[in-house]
């Protein structure tokens, strides 16, 4: 098997294999949280922790992401170094490079504290239609500076490589969440949200902070002629911020909508129902940011090299997510209320429909991160401004459809997401989809939409003869595919 595709595998198989160990835990504590908070609970925790993103995204002029790429070239740099005196020279860059990202987001992290209390009460009105809650987004506002920090901390471990400290961290967070917030959630049913949200984003930094010191000393520098140093990623980053805010506020007016026009049990199912199609998809696509961003950021000015790293993750990805997307789709009646409650089995057409789209999903990501590590600025705003105007399609697809048809918006919206970015990488990266290739993904596509219309068809014992039979067929597929190698 080419050498390449081992790597990427390997990669994927240890954050696919952390992020495996992740849902299960994650298994107990969606349980719990559904039975103790039920939809309106998880409706609450959703809108309180969508505007803790949107805030911590905003404030942080992302530094996360241009922070990576920062470290990431000097660490390329140590690598290649010939002499002794030439490696500690970039070691003495990589130590600057670090310190001046950690002092930047420890200013940012409070900055985005006192933006979320200044705003507190317009945010409670537009997502909630009054000011109830805005002493709620006042005690929200700590959570925002504990993320930005720890976003901050994860920046220097990818950008160092440190693969298996990522991994290590997130279990660790997982395991963490569950102990700190299910004991709040059992004694204080809805009101512990809050606090729940407040005591996992606490824990999880100084668990994030502990690994980055391992990985390399934590020293701030506040000095004026230090912190210049962090001016170019700060300029590049600035340029990420417009689109954090049309992500995430395009994700928080959906909640809004549905809160103001339906009920806030409404977004609880919505917010279930798009975490399932999405969560067990991420066994494969944990990979992406934690391996092939700093990769492909490592030979972004390569143009054969960028373009082999891009075609053979999206292979990769491919083949391994779409037996897991047929399976979910026949499983989803027996793993929603099994998961969640019987109270949440209406959810179950929504997930099928959406779980097609994250086959397109999973094309789409590859191709998006090029834009990111290339630093081009223009190209990442058009593609993120694009993807939030069409997330709008949720909001025609509840009026027309309910749930059932947020979850066909879902899909339409990432096919449109994939046929964007694939064009951008064709004709701006030069990046050539073969015939084979195309060939490829509308079979899975068609796979996958035979597997999803024989399930609506069928019931009882024929729904899971068939289904299971399609979902092997599926997998024979995926397992052709990788034994050729491409």
């Amino acid at each position: 098997m080419n050498l390449q595709y081992k790597n990427i595998l390997k990669a994927t198989t240890l954050f696919g294999g952390v992020q495996g160990l992740n849902i299960v835990l994650n298994l107990v504590r969606t349980k719990f949280v559904a039975e103790l908070l039920g939809a309106e609970g998880i409706g609450l925790n959703s809108i309180y922790n969508e505007t803790r993103e949107l805030i911590h995204s905003t404030s942080n002029l992302g530094l996360d992401v241009s922070g990576v790429r920062g470290v990431s070239a000097a660490y390329e740099k140590w690598t290649e170094a010939g002499s002794d005196e030439e490696r500690q020279t970039c070691r003495r860059n990589i130590s600057i490079q670090v310190a001046v990202l950690r002092s930047w987001v420890l200013l940012l992290a409070l900055a985005g504290i006192l933006v979320c209390m200044v705003f507190a009460a317009p945010l409670s009105y537009f997502t909630f239609g009054d000011y109830d809650h805005t002493w709620g987004f006042v005690m929200l506002s700590p959570a925002v500076g504990f993320s930005t920090v720890t976003c901050g901390e994860l920046a220097v471990l990818k950008g160092l490589r440190k693969l298996r400290s990522l991994a290590t961290v997130s279990t660790l967070n997982v395991v963490t969440g569950i102990a700190v917030t299910i004991p709040m959630y059992y004694f204080w049913r809805i009101d512990g949200v809050l606090p729940a949200i407040l005591a996992f984003c606490l824990a999880a930094m100084i668990q994030t902070v502990a690994f980055g010191n391992e990985a390399e000393r934590f020293r701030l520098v506040f000095t004026k002629t230090e912190l210049r140093k962090g001016h170019k990623a700060l300029s590049v980053g600035f340029n990420f911020v417009m689109c954090s805010i049309i992500g995430h506020a395009a994700l928080l007016c959906i909640q809004a909508y549905l809160n103001n026009h339906a009920s806030l049990k409404t977004v609880g199912f919505y917010n279930a129902g798009y975490t399932l199609t999405m969560t067990y998809v991420g066994l494969v696509l944990a990979a992406m940011e934690t391996d092939y961003f700093p990769r492909l950021s490592g030979v972004i000015q390569n143009i054969k090299e960028r373009t082999d790293i891009l075609l053979k993750q999206q292979d990769v990805t491919i083949i391994l997510v779409t037996p897991m997307l047929a399976a979910m789709i026949v499983a989803l009646p027996l793993v929603a209320p099994l998961l969640l409650s019987a109270k949440f089995a209406c959810i179950v057409p929504m997930a099928q429909v959406a779980t097609i789209g994250m086959l397109f999903r999973a094309i789409y990501l590859p191709n998006a991160y090029m834009s990111l590590a290339a630093g081009d600025n223009k190209t990442f705003l058009l593609i993120n401004t694009f993807g939030a105007v069409d997330s709008m399609l949720v909001l025609a697809g509840y009026e027309t459809y309910g749930l059932f048809g947020t979850g066909v918006a879902l899909t339409v919206q990432n096919l449109m997401d994939m046929i964007l970015v694939m064009c951008i990488s064709r004709w701006k990266y030069g990046v050539g989809f073969s015939a084979r290739r195309i060939a490829d993904i509308v079979i899975y596509t068609l796979l996958l939409s035979v597997i999803y219309i024989t399930c609506l068809c069928t019931e009882g014992w024929l729904y899971w003869v068939c289904g299971t039979s399609m979902t092997l067929l599926c997998s024979a597929y995926s397992i052709l595919k990788f034994r050729q190698g491409k």
